[in-house]
């Protein structure tokens, strides 16, 4: 019996001595914030040596103890997650809907290049990527055309993604091409879109938007005003009318 209890006594205390190694394995100091082993969105938050598993919000990963933008927890792109080196992998399954794969992050628009989803707490804002940049899904930013392989470009602009492309029947309007989309442009007033310059030039020297001539001083007679029109003649210019 006494030497049932003390192999049953030397099993608890190492037990409890590889509990506490593996507690000091992961509290590399009795209190702070650590990293989990396999997941990029779990961490420990250690207390007196005691670790406490603790999430972060969904699509977030953890960026270390006072980092990142809520609870230590940051962008999985910018914290690099996943990371290959070390097979670390998002644990939590996408719990966001609609544009929002998850809670928060950033995320390619599903019909334009120029633009991606802002998502917060589930709710997805529109982005638009500064002039002439596009959307790179691997980078999570704006990026130059170039490096953005595959970004279906518009019709107007084909062949053009940066730069003006004459419109059709107009001798005001131009299509402004960023990244493969058109923006409409308007020339300012007195100027004209030159097909030849591929600018806004003074519309007295674009054939066929010359402004309409000016009537020649004498030629046309100016009409009376509407006081002239209503003002009645007197007694006195009657008789100077008949005489």
């Amino acid at each position: 019996m006494k030497a049932a209890f003390a192999v049953a006594s030397f099993s608890l205390l190492v037990a409890v001595a590889l509990a506490q190694r593996e507690d000091k394995n992961i509290c590399k100091n009795d209190n702070g914030y650590f990293p989990h082993e396999d997941y990029c969105d779990y961490f420990y938050e250690c207390v007196d040596g005691v670790p406490y598993l603790q999430l972060c919000p969904n699509g977030l990963a953890f960026a270390g103890g006072g980092r990142g933008l809520i609870n230590h927890c940051d962008y999985a792109h910018r914290v690099g997650c996943p990371d290959e080196a070390t097979g670390k992998i998002m644990g939590q399954p996408p719990q966001g809907t609609g544009s929002c794969p998850y809670l928060f992050g950033i995320f390619p628009h599903e019909k334009s290049c120029t633009k991606y989803w802002h998502c917060w707490n589930g709710t997805g804002t529109v982005q638009m990527c500064p002039f002439s940049l596009l959307y790179n899904e691997v980078e999570h930013a704006c990026d130059w055309p170039d490096k953005v392989p595959g970004c279906q470009q518009h019709p107007l602009c084909k062949g053009i993604p940066n730069g003006v492309k004459e419109m059709q029947g107009s001798c005001v309007r131009y299509w402004l091409c960023v990244g493969g989309y058109p923006r409409l442009q308007r020339c300012p007033a007195g100027l004209a879109f030159s097909s030849e310059s591929l600018r806004c030039d003074w519309a007295t020297t674009v054939p066929g938007c010359e402004p309409p001539p000016q009537p020649v001083e004498g030629e046309a007679q100016q009409a009376p005003t509407r006081r002239q029109q209503n003002r009645r003649v007197t007694p006195s210019e009657e008789e100077v009318t008949l005489n």
